[in-house]
């Protein structure tokens, strides 16, 4: 049974690859003071918490339009969306808003 030899060992680098990975990294909350962002927040509890960004750009648009018949009719709404950059020891966090709203955080290691 060679095999049962090595499942400890092959378990152990499994669990250290899967938590390494870029993807465990954007669940990772971000912590200002005593409160932790989320998404759905908005900018200014984000602004309240965590204080004035490092860096903010707006990235892009959506639009959303009213459909009849198949064809868009009318823009219902248009919102901006915008990066807001934060940095702490551990690396970088970047939290992007649709309109007023966290929509996507990111952490990326430095």
């Amino acid at each position: 049974m060679i095999i049962c030899r090595y499942i400890p060992f092959l378990i152990i680098a499994i669990g250290f690859s899967t938590s390494a990975s870029p993807a465990a990294a954007m669940d990772d909350p971000l912590r200002c003071a005593s409160d932790i962002i989320t998404l759905g927040d908005t900018m200014y509890e984000v602004r309240a918490a965590c204080g004035q960004p490092f860096s903010t750009q707006i990235v892009g648009e959506t639009k959303k339009y009213r459909i009849l018949k198949k064809k868009r009719y009318r823009i219902e709404s248009t919102a901006y969306l915008s990066e807001w950059i934060y940095e702490s020891d551990d690396g970088i966090y970047v939290l992007t808003f649709e309109g007023s709203r966290v929509v996507e955080k990111e952490f990326i290691f430095q």
